[in-house]
């Protein structure tokens, strides 16, 4: 029984890094959470980095709600102009959690997510389906994601709002050693879709996870590097896009009970 419950000891909603859980905090139990993603690789130069700041709490009735403060920054060759840039950006999101069933104590685990995130200038609306299993040291995680994506540019002196429709499949496997560690793998498969090109792409990544924990904190970590492309196009051709996408993508999550 004590195996069966590490993570529920721990208040801890998060072991993997990209794929969620259905976990969600008690009622009145706080969590300070800071993630940074790197990603790196492209057919030019081209690296990106992507900060967050969470406050989350839980409401009760297993439902749990997040703010986000967001911080991202890139450096790339812009082909049109022949030189380096690099653009910051700062931005916030709101996320909401509703845990439907227990992955212990039903046959699974499942709960419904959705988030909204802004810069100013993006607009992005998330949801999920999770469904998860836990048995003694294994847990099992599949996350079903839609979003919904707005840009707004100015294009001859007009505004223009492009939108794009992604969607991605998230798995997740993590075998607990013992009652502090776990190790795992992760896998995304994510889908470009757009109004006007269509299904673009659909990419897999593909990597290890960690997972460290003790009481009141946890911290997660991942390399997950884009293996192929399974639709290729005549823009995207190759088995690999490293036009839109990069080639390696690394996460850190590290959270504290308040």
């Amino acid at each position: 029984m004590i195996l069966v419950s590490i993570f529920q000891i721990q208040a801890q909603d998060r072991v993997f890094t990209n794929t969620f859980q259905s976990n969600v905090l008690s009622s009145g139990l706080k969590d300070i959470e800071y993630s940074a993603k790197w990603n790196s690789k492209r057919s030019n130069f081209f690296n990106s980095f992507n900060q967050r700041i969470e406050f989350e709490i839980g409401l009760g009735k297993n439902i749990q709600t997040s703010l986000y403060l967001n911080f991202d920054s890139k450096t790339f060759f812009d082909e049109t102009i022949k030189i380096i840039q690099h653009t910051n950006s700062i931005g916030f999101s709101a996320e909401l959690k509703w845990k439907l069933t227990d992955p212990t104590v039903n046959k699974i685990g499942s709960a419904l997510y959705s988030e909204v995130s802004s810069d100013g200038e993006e607009w992005e609306f998330e949801s999920k389906l999770i469904l998860d299993k836990q048995i003694k040291h294994h847990l099992m995680a599949v996350n079903i994601v839609q979003e919904t994506e707005m840009e707004i540019e100015l294009e001859h002196e007009k505004v223009k709002y492009n939108m794009e429709y992604p969607v991605s499949i998230n798995l997740g496997y993590m075998y607990s050693l013992n009652k502090k560690i776990g190790i795992g793998i992760e896998a995304k498969n994510f889908n470009d879709i757009a109004p006007e090109e269509g299904w673009e792409s659909s990419l897999l990544f593909i990597g290890p996870v960690l997972n460290f924990h003790s009481d009141g904190w946890y911290i997660n970590i991942s390399c997950m590097p884009q293996i192929r492309n399974f639709k290729l196009t005549p823009e995207f051709s190759l088995n690999m896009d490293l036009t839109e996408h990069e080639r390696f993508e690394s996460r850190i999550l590290l959270s504290f009970n308040l």
